[in-house]
């Protein structure tokens, strides 16, 4: 995984896709031919491992993925906005707006509508921040799906320069009362959607009417409304997310579904669908209310955003001109307290880091840093910068843990990590080719990712959602872990010409006076080696350092050499006569192997089901495999 995340440019194009009915239509929007926005759309996917639209020939429909991305996507893409127009403004005199969304999340006209309104507000007012939240995500994070409220950025403003807009449904009949109006930010009328022309009316109708995963309070109020109308018999309350709306419509073309018109603005793969006004009328009430100190510039906000929702729909589009690349190396620096030590950190040269920075100070026409023979310092505009670069790397490395988890939940796709495989005999790597082959056949649509790394590096894939699960000797703290069982028995592998005699069994004391070749800084086995003999002040006397095991076994091959490796890993060898091994006192030396994964998440039962399998293979008993 690259460091410095996903691109702003790519996202931008993912963001305007999402708001148009065609890839056409967006292509012509950006100015560019439809195959190279395609080709952007599949290189995004590729980066975040995960499908985000369903490409039917001509027909392409957004995921639930896409809409996580489009919320996450929005939020970086409206602070990078927000931080070039800001530069010059010290971080004491900025000023936030908070707006939380209780309803239910869609790419809709309110969507679009609050994106533009926080371009036009910042445009007015330069000085503020508007941060914006989905409620609904938060209640879909609770126990499985797709993203959720997170800690709104900027959160060191100063709570006199805040202020605070919540944004909410209500039903009731279509009415409006003078006390009301004041609050009142739009009537959102419901009516009914199909893929195909029903032609019947509605009142006389006796077909399904489907509605959407909502809240509790949304659906006793349908509910209610069902009853006073005769249509207790013919609502039906579907466990789907208001996200999946395009995919029922394509799967289910013969059912029709209630939902507030906002919901269903043009996007793709939902746009060539019926519409009919619900007859009696029903109709959301969305209300919306302002606290804080900055309640004027709430005003001002909320004007602008009823007033995009009561115009003809508009897409919002996004030109960002700074690069992730270049917003990652802004803060290393920072970091690092100067540009060779960042670059020391990133392992480049010099010149590349400065490149970086002097790219993106020709974007924002002004200097960053102040530079000297002695180095770099940040100038007043690069002071200002840096807590807005923090919070916007901050958001790309949730963006990237969190992919992985939605792809989990919504796709079926588990990338898992092992230690590396010394032999494609070893008893480690026939377990776990054992356990994925039983895992394809019973879940034939789970898609499996497998990579090997070391010990801390698996860690560290974990802990960073590049990977979903990994396969794990020594377990780190804070971990959480499932046992799998005792790893395999330890020996030391040797070159034929050395000889043990009889002995079936060596100890530590003993190991240590051969010459050995181990990898310590990267593989788990020779770390738990080494853990031991410290723990009985042994001191191996000598040893070559590798950094792989098949290089350990290929040294071992030629030469009177010794290292410490499960004996299934060469079992060619030994019955060949080309390697000899002797079993380490068991007393003194012995493993256990986990699965380990995040525990800033739930499992998705793809996940659970995979870890089900492991622990049943692993704990099965055989003659040459882990006891």
């Amino acid at each position: 995984m690259d460091h410095y995340g996903v691109e702003l440019k790519p996202l931008a194009k993912f963001v305007l896709a999402c708001q148009n009915h065609s890839i056409s239509r967006t292509s012509q929007e950006l100015g560019v031919a439809p195959s190279v926005l395609s080709a952007a759309l599949h290189g995004l996917e590729e980066r975040l491992h995960m499908k985000l639209f369903v490409r039917k020939g001509r027909y392409l429909g957004l995921l639930p993925s896409a809409f996580w991305l489009y919320r996450n996507a929005s939020t970086l893409l409206h602070l990078e906005e927000f931080s070039r127009r800001s530069l010059t403004i010290p971080s004491s005199r900025l000023e936030k707006l908070s707006v939380q969304i209780n309803l239910n999340f869609s790419i809709g006209r309110l969507t679009k509508a609050m994106s533009r309104a926080i371009q036009q507000t910042g445009a007015l007012h330069p000085e503020t921040f508007i941060s914006c939240q989905f409620a609904d995500a938060a209640r879909m994070t609770q126990g499985s799906t797709h993203g959720g409220l997170v800690n709104a950025p900027l959160d060191y403003i100063a709570q006199e320069r805040c202020a605070w807009i919540e944004i909410g449904a209500q039903f009731g009949e279509p009415q409006r009362s003078e006390k009301n109006v004041s609050d009142l930010l739009y009537i959102d009328p419901w009516i009914v959607v199909s893929a195909t022309d029903q032609a019947t009316d509605l009142t006389t109708d006796t077909d399904v009417l489907a509605i959407v995963r909502m809240s509790a309070h949304q659906m006793q109020l349908v509910a209610r409304y069902a009853d006073q109308h005769g249509m207790a018999g013919r609502v039906k309350f579907v466990d789907a997310e208001p996200s999946e709306l395009g995919r029922l419509l394509s799967d289910f073309p013969h059912m029709r579904f209630m939902l507030p018109s906002s919901m269903v603005a043009n996007r793709l793969g939902i746009n060539r669908i019926y519409r009919e006004a619900l007859m009696p009328p029903l109709e959301s009430r969305v209300d919306v209310r302002t606290s804080g100190a900055l309640k004027a510039k709430a005003e001002i906000f909320t004007a602008f955003l009823r007033s995009n929702i009561e115009s003809e729909e508009q897409n919002v589009v996004f030109d960002p001109q700074l690069s992730a690349r270049q917003m990652h190396y802004f803060n290393l620096v920072h970091r690092c307290g100067g540009i060779s030590a960042a670059a020391r950190v990133a392992n480049l040269s010099q010149s590349s880091v400065s490149a970086q920075l002097h790219a993106m100070e020709k974007v924002l026409n002004t200097s960053l840093f102040e530079r000297s023979k002695d180095g770099a310092v940040p100038s007043g505009a690069g002071i200002n910068l840096w807590p807005l670069m923090a919070e916007a790397e901050k958001q790309q490395d949730r963006l990237l843990r969190q992919s992985g988890d939605i792809a989990a939940h919504t796709q079926h796709r588990v990338s898992i990590g092992m230690l590396p495989s010394s032999g494609h005999d070893s008893a480690l790597t026939e377990k776990v080719a054992e356990a994925l082959t039983i895992i394809s056949i019973q879940h034939p649509s789970l898609k499996m990712e497998i990579t090997e790394a070391s010990n801390t590096t698996l860690h560290d894939k974990v802990r960073s959602g590049e990977l979903n699960l990994a396969i794990v000797g020594v377990v780190q703290p804070q971990f959480p872990r499932v046992l799998l069982g005792p790893s395999e028995p330890l020996s030391v592998v040797a070159n034929p010409r050395f000889d043990f005699g009889a002995r079936s069994e060596i100890n530590l004391a003993d190991v240590c006076e051969l010459p050995l070749v181990l990898g310590a800084r990267h593989l788990s086995i020779h770390q738990s080696f080494l853990a031991a003999t410290h723990a009985r002040n042994l001191e191996p006397q000598s040893t070559i350092e590798v950094g792989s095991l098949a290089l350990a076994i290929a040294m071992v091959r030629r030469a009177s050499l010794c290292t410490i490796l499960p004996a299934s890993s060469v079992k060619k060898d030994l019955e060949t006569g080309g390697l000899v091994a002797v079993r380490i006192n068991q007393k003194e030396i012995s493993g256990t192997l986990s699965i380990i994964f995040s525990a800033d998440r739930e499992l998705s039962g793809a996940e659970r089901a995979v870890m089900k399998t492991m622990v049943e293979i692993f704990g099965r008993k055989h003659n040459d495999s882990l006891v």
